[in-house]
C-alpha cells in the first residue's frame, strides 16, 4: 500500500512542488548567462589583439636526414683510355740514302712519302739527305709514320709531325754568333778545289760563283792562277765553328781582270751585290742555266750529230751534267711551252723582255707546277737534267733567241740591272770602303806619343 504524502508530493498541483521547481530553473539560468558573458568578454579581446598586432608564426625546417648511397669506388672512376703505344726508331742516314729508301726500309708507303715531301717543301727540301746526319721516325700501333726529325746541315733540326690527314713541319735554327773571317785562294784545277784548300766550304763555293755569276762564265773563263779573297760570315756555337754565312765583300781576278763585289742593303729594299763604285752585279740574264757542268758542244753552224749520223747546225750549248741536276731560268719571264718531242724530248721555252726567248731540252722532268702562261723569275728552278729525246747520255741543250733569231749564249753580253737609288748612294760608298777595308787592311800607322808634362 503506498504512502499518500508521497504522491501528494509529485502531484503537478502541489503548491510546494512548483517552487522547488521555479528555482532551480533560475538557478540554472543565472549560471548560464554568467558562463556566457564571461567567453564573449575573453574572446573580444584575444580578436582584437590580433587584429591590433598580426603575429607571424616562424616555421624551423628542420634538415633532412640523408643517407649516401654507397657506390663501390670502381664505378666512380671514370673508364681509363687505353694508351696508345708508339715505336721510335733512331739512326743516320747511310752513303747514297734517299727518304724514300729510308722509309721503305719501316714498312712507310710510298704515298706517305710523297705527301711529306710535298707538304714540308716550303720549310726544308727532303729529297737531299746528308750522310751521317742523325733522324728519327715516330710510327703508332698500325705502323703510320706520326713523327719524323732530321738533322739538317747547318746544325738546325727539322721536325714534322702529323696533324690529322697533313704532316706540319717546323725548322728550329739555332742562335749563332757572327763573326767576320776572310779566305783567300788561287785557282789550280777548279773553283771548288781552290775555296776548299782555302779553308771554305762547297757552299761558299757556290755562292762565290752565284755573286759573278753575269760576270764570269765559270765554264770557259777560268784560269789556272785565278785568285780570289773573301770576306765571310763565320758562325759559332758555344764557341766552336759551326758554319759558314753571308759573303760579305770579294776581289776576284779573273784573266788578268780585277773585280770586286759587296753586299749591300738599301733600307726598305732587298739586298745584293754591286761593285765598290756602285753599279748592281746583276743582270737581266744568268751567264749559264746549270751550275758546275762541263760543255760537249758549242753553238756553231755545222756540228756531226752522234745520233743522225750527218752534219747539221747546232745553234745552241750543251751543258753535261749529272741526271737530275737543277736547271734555272736564265731570266724573268713566261712560260710559252711545255712540251715533249722524239728530238728534242722534254722541253721548255721562256719568252722574256725585249724580244728574248730561251728553251731548254732533252729534261728528266719539269719542276713542279710548271705549265704556259706560269711567270718564272731568274735563278728559278724550271726543271732538271735528263736524257729524253734525241740524246746519247744526260745533259741540257740550250738556246737562245733575240727577235727568233738565234744568239751564241756564250758570246752574249746581258743588259745591266738597275742602278742604286741616289738617296741610298752616300751610305753605300760607306758601307763599300769599311769592307774593302777589311779584305786589305792599310798598315797600321806607329802614332808617337809625346807627354805634356
Amino acid at each position: 500500500m503506498s504512502d499518500p504524502h508521497q504522491n501528494n508530493f509529485y502531484n503537478s498541483s502541489n503548491p510546494k512542488r512548483l517552487r522547488w521547481r521555479r528555482q532551480i530553473w533560475f538557478t540554472g539560468v543565472a549560471l548560464i548567462s554568467i558562463f556566457f558573458v564571461g567567453a564573449s568578454h575573453q574572446f573580444q579581446g584575444v580578436l582584437t589583439q590580433k587584429a591590433d598586432k598580426p603575429q607571424v608564426e616562424q616555421i624551423e625546417f628542420l634538415p633532412l636526414e640523408s643517407k649516401s648511397l654507397q657506390v663501390p669506388e670502381s664505378e666512380l672512376k671514370e673508364p681509363e683510355l687505353e694508351k696508345p703505344v708508339y715505336r721510335l726508331i733512331k739512326g743516320g742516314i747511310a752513303r747514297n740514302q734517299s727518304l724514300s729508301h729510308l722509309m721503305s726500309d719501316h714498312g712507310i708507303p710510298v704515298k706517305t712519302v710523297l705527301e711529306l715531301v710535298k707538304q714540308t717543301r716550303s720549310t726544308y727540301n727532303l729529297r737531299r739527305l746528308s750522310p751521317g746526319h742523325p733522324y728519327s721516325i715516330k710510327l703508332n700501333s698500325d705502323d703510320q709514320l706520326v713523327a719524323f726529325t732530321y738533322q739538317t746541315e747547318k746544325n738546325g733540326e727539322l721536325f714534322i709531325e702529323r696533324k690529322g690527314a697533313e704532316f706540319v713541319s717546323r725548322l728550329i735554327v739555332p742562335d749563332y754568333e757572327i763573326r767576320l773571317g776572310t779566305l783567300e785562294g788561287v785557282i789550280q784545277e777548279n773553283l771548288i778545289n781552290a775555296v776548299l784548300e782555302a779553308g771554305g766550304s762547297y757552299q761558299v763555293a757556290i755562292n762565290l760563283e752565284e755573286i759573278f755569276a753575269w760576270q764570269i762564265n765559270f765554264f770557259k773563263d777560268l784560269r789556272v792562277g785565278d785568285s780570289f779573297k773573301v770576306l765571310v760570315e763565320k758562325k759559332y756555337l758555344d764557341q766552336e765553328f759551326s758554319d759558314f754565312g753571308k759573303i760579305k765583300a770579294v776581289m776576284f781576278q779573273n784573266r788578268g781582270k780585277n773585280l770586286s763585289a759587296v753586299y749591300f742593303e738599301p733600307e726598305g729594299e732587298h739586298g745584293g751585290y754591286y761593285t765598290s763604285d756602285g753599279r748592281p752585279l746583276k743582270k737581266q740574264f744568268l751567264k749559264s742555266p746549270l751550275k758546275y757542268t762541263r760543255i760537249t758542244s758549242r753553238f756553231t753552224h755545222k756540228r756531226f750529230h752522234p745520233i743522225y749520223k750527218k752534219h747539221m747546225a747546232h745553234r745552241a750549248v750543251d751543258y753535261a751534267a749529272p741526271r737530275g741536276t737543277p736547271i734555272y731560268a736564265i731570266s724573268d719571264g713566261e712560260v710559252l711551252k711545255v712540251s715533249r718531242s722524239s728530238r728534242s724530248g722534254k722541253h721548255i721555252r721562256l719568252k722574256h723582255s725585249s724580244g728574248y726567248e730561251s728553251s731548254y731540252s732533252h729534261l728528266l722532268r719539269y719542276a713542279t707546277k710548271l705549265s704556259r702562261g706560269k711567270k718564272v723569275h731568274q735563278g728559278q728552278i724550271i726543271g732538271y737534267v735528263g736524257a729524253t729525246g734525241a740524246a746519247t747520255g744526260p745533259h741540257l741543250c740550250f738556246h737562245l733567241r733575240k727577235n727568233g733569231r738565234s744568239i751564241n749564249p756564250l758570246t752574249f753580253q746581258s743588259p745591266g740591272g738597275p742602278d742604286l737609288q741616289e738617296k741610298s748612294q752616300k751610305a753605300f760608298r760607306l758601307h763599300a770602303q769599311q769592307a774593302m777595308q777589311a779584305l786589305n787592311p792599310p798598315e797600321v800607322q806607329k802614332i808617337k806619343l809625346v807627354n805634356n808634362t
